[in-house]
């Protein structure tokens, strides 16, 4: 019978993509990885890496085997889960990611009332990004996470995580509040070929952003490039540029800031809860699940599902 240890560590060899980083993840030294996979070779029958330099990559029986793992995890993770529910109580550490940049006011508030619901549970919120947000629940860094997603509604089905659509809110043009489409009931992008714009670059909003700019037939003088969207809004309210940004994110200031829809513009920014899948039903994960849909509901911003 296969091991389910050496399985962890072929999936970690997976996410890592060479021996060494798969055993500074699992905080193993690289000759007891390599000895644990060559160990999981003999005991298979069949190659499941190939390997080239300092970097493996997983044969097709390789690819097969962590696919299976993912599926065996789900079920261990859900039986732990039943043993905990077991005590009935809601204790441990929960590390929530959450980027702030964002505006995390649905996680914020959610797991503020579950501090107070809960005392014996330890909540620890972690910075992450929209990017990054999800692998870092896979590879257990994190517990949960909400993150962004622009365009695509419904939940993606990726092995060994769980989500869970919270609610959606459009993009819109932010504007000073003295700009002169600062009262306009909306607008076009070819409106604003003359701009000065501020731009998350690396971000996937920038990236429309960037593309909407093209595709209207100008390349967009940028005032300034940021790392965050509530940096950018910031910098749109003291009069330095415009930027589009999801309408429930935050100003970050109490300087006035428009927003205004955009003629064509029809992409909406999803906020998706995700956790590991098989977990959503322990104690600690399950409490924290139903607050924070729970906060969703109220404001109007839950999809329900």
């Amino acid at each position: 019978m296969l091991d389910v240890r050496k399985l962890l560590m072929l999936r970690s060899i997976a996410a890592e993509g060479s021996i060494a980083a798969a055993a500074r993840a699992l905080n193993y030294t690289r000759s007891a990885v390599s000895q644990q996979l060559t160990a999981l070779e003999s005991e298979a029958g069949i190659a499941l890496v190939d390997r080239v330099g300092n970097r493996v990559t997983l044969t097709s029986a390789g690819r097969a085997l962590v696919e299976h793992t993912e599926r065996i995890l789900v079920e261990l993770r859900a039986a732990e889960a039943m043993l905990g529910s077991d005590t009935l109580a809601v204790s441990g550490l929960l590390r929530v990611g959450v980027p702030f940049h964002e505006g995390p006011r649905i996680m914020s508030r959610a797991l503020t009332d579950v501090r107070h619901r809960f005392p014996e549970m330890q909540i620890r919120l972690v910075a992450t990004t929209d990017e990054a947000g999800a692998d870092e629940v896979r590879r257990d860094q994190l517990d949960m996470v909400i993150v962004s997603r622009l365009g695509a509604p419904h939940p993606r089905t990726t092995p060994g995580l769980r989500e869970w659509v919270l609610g959606h809110d459009p993009l819109l043009l932010c504007v000073p509040g003295a700009h002169r489409l600062a009262g306009a009931r909306n607008c076009t992008m070819a409106q604003l070929r003359e701009e000065a714009w501020i731009v998350c670059l690396d971000s996937a909003l920038g990236q429309l952003t960037m593309s909407l700019c093209t595709t209207a037939g100008f390349e967009p003088v940028l005032a300034a490039t940021v790392n965050d969207i509530g940096t950018a809004i910031g910098l749109v309210g003291i009069g330095w540029g415009i930027t589009i940004a999801p309408e429930l994110t935050p100003a970050g200031s109490e300087l006035p800031v428009a927003r205004i829809p955009i003629e064509g513009v029809d992409t909406m920014r999803h906020s998706v809860l995700i956790v590991r899948d098989g977990e959503q039903t322990s104690p600690r994960i399950a409490a924290a699940i139903a607050a924070v849909r729970s906060v969703s509901a109220e404001h109007g911003t839950s999809d329900g599902v």
